[in-house]
């Protein structure tokens, strides 16, 4: 449910084959919620956007064997295959009903209602109430009627593979159960980009990049999401295997593609997080950008990551493994060679290919991770759109004789729980459960309180201050978000 401040700036794609070679373009465009209204390709296609009616119900794991890419950035025939699993929605949210924990501590689950994506759509990933989660809309474009329920959904497992499984997919593993999926079945007369008119006209938006009418999607969203889902990250899918890719206000990646799980992780760094293109090209370029992830200060780094500085990053599936290695000031950024600098040898928003298989634990596939600074980023991102609690049990304020308080965190793994009476914590990261009975309070009135907070460590957190630098600014500032980390909330408990 993000509320963010003004238009979000549209960053172009990164349309790359390969690090260095300076051919993507940057819009410097704004646009609103659904995006600046442009016509996209243009012409509106005969026919309209029809809409293939969806079954509801979160989609299963994908299966192993995620397709490869070939060494030197072409494309390798084939994906892999891919199959529905068992899944499952995570826990939490609100709702009647439900079943808590007893005892002191304990995680506290609470029944809520199954996502809905519309009557055109399908839950991905069903984190929990639209409400207290970042709502991620995904429309695919050039799938048939058949195709949607066979192309798209392996283009959408594809993806969801890399982001989960992978080093390079972190943190989104962390904080899976913070994020909604909703994917929306579009029906286009044509199977495939480039086949004859589709949804909403997808195609090349020059050179590497691709395009959409906006226009139409923005439609079809208004037309077929409902009134409880409010989308804070829009994505298009097109149904092509060419390496056309543009990561803006709506985020496009071509889902056939051999490398479309990292396409999609890069545009998104662009699109929802506001990141910067990591590599180089011709030219020089002194002037100090607004994104967190590239600056023109070679010393001090305009404040944006001199924390990081020197720190070998970690990994956070397996920590010793790695990720990205040391963090420092790497000349060679947002399409420069001279005068940008990045926070690490390669990342994510640098050079995304794993080679010369399916992504592994190898130095040189780890190192397509997010580095510290953009991983960071997107932690911030998160936060901005969620709070960590989703219910109090009672409701926060008087009560009288309570045996026991709950709260019911988004996710117990990633957020602990500290409970104060009258002041004074007496029970640190103890879970959502307190009991009441078992402190033998004093007859009168004592207040109890709950706090809520995200237990990252400094090797994934580091900025916690709750603002940005000076530096970084407009709507490239999602520092502020950790203030939503965390979060207390009280009763006034009367003992006879």
């Amino acid at each position: 449910m993000t509320k963010p401040n003004g238009a979000l700036l549209a960053l172009a794609a990164c349309a790359l084959l390969g690090c260095g070679s300076n051919t993507d373009a940057e819009d410097a465009g704004t646009g609103a919620k659904y995006g600046a209204g442009g016509d996209g390709s243009g012409a509106v296609a005969s026919g309209g956007v029809s809409a293939q009616p969806g079954s509801g119900g979160a989609a299963g794991a994908p299966a192993a064997g995620a397709g490869a890419s070939s060494s030197g950035g072409k494309s390798a025939s084939g994906g892999g295959n891919t199959s529905a699993g068992s899944g499952g929605s995570a826990a939490g949210g609100t709702g009647s009903g439900g079943t808590s924990s007893s005892g002191q501590g304990g995680a506290v689950t609470i029944e809520h209602p199954p996502l809905d994506c519309g009557p055109v759509g399908y839950a991905a990933e069903d984190a929990g109430p639209p409400s207290n989660r970042v709502n991620y809309v995904i429309v695919g474009d050039g799938y048939t009627a058949t195709t949607v329920e066979t192309t798209l959904k392996q283009h959408i497992e594809v993806m969801l593979k890399r982001r989960f499984e992978h080093e390079s997919g972190q943190p989104y593993a962390r904080y899976r159960k913070f994020v909604n999926i909703c994917v929306l079945k579009a029906v286009s007369d044509n199977d495939g980009i480039g086949n004859g008119p589709t949804a909403f006209d997808g195609g090349n938006g020059g050179d590497r990049l691709a395009k959409v009418n906006e226009k139409k999607v923005s439609a079809f969203l208004d037309a077929n999401l409902p009134d409880t889902l409010e989308p804070d990250w829009r994505a298009v899918v097109l149904n092509q295997d060419k390496w056309e890719n543009t990561g803006a206000h709506l985020m496009l990646w071509s889902g056939g593609n051999a490398d479309a799980a990292g396409a999609a992780l890069h545009e998104g760094g662009h699109g929802f997080h506001q990141l910067a293109d990591e590599y180089g090209g011709d030219g020089s370029d002194t002037k100090e950008w607004s994104e967190v992830n590239t600056t023109a200060d070679a010393t001090k780094t305009a404040g944006k990551w001199d924390l990081w500085l020197d720190v070998v990053q970690k990994g956070l599936n397996v920590p010793d493994l790695g990720a990205t290695g040391k963090q420092s000031v790497f000349e060679g950024s947002r399409y420069k060679d001279d005068g940008q600098y990045r926070p690490s040898d390669n990342s994510m928003m640098n050079s995304l290919f794993c080679r010369p298989s399916a992504c592994g634990n190898s130095k040189a596939d780890l190192a397509t991770s997010f580095n510290a600074v953009s991983r960071e980023q997107i932690v911030f991102s998160i936060w901005r759109a969620v709070k960590p609690i989703d219910a109090a049990i009672p409701p926060a304020g008087a009560v009288v004789n309570p045996a026991k308080l709950q709260v019911a965190v988004i996710d117990p793994a990633v957020i602990d729980v500290d409970w104060s009476i009258d002041g004074a914590v007496v029970a640190a990261k103890a879970g959502g459960t307190f009991d009441v009975t078992a402190q033998s309070l004093s007859a009168g009135v004592h207040e109890i309180s709950a706090t809520a907070y995200d237990n990252a460590s400094e090797d994934l957190v580091r900025y916690r201050k709750g603002e940005c630098q000076a530096s970084v600014q407009g709507d490239y500032c999602h520092a502020t978000g950790w203030k939503n980390s965390t979060q207390t909330v009280k009763w006034s408990v009367t003992v006879p």
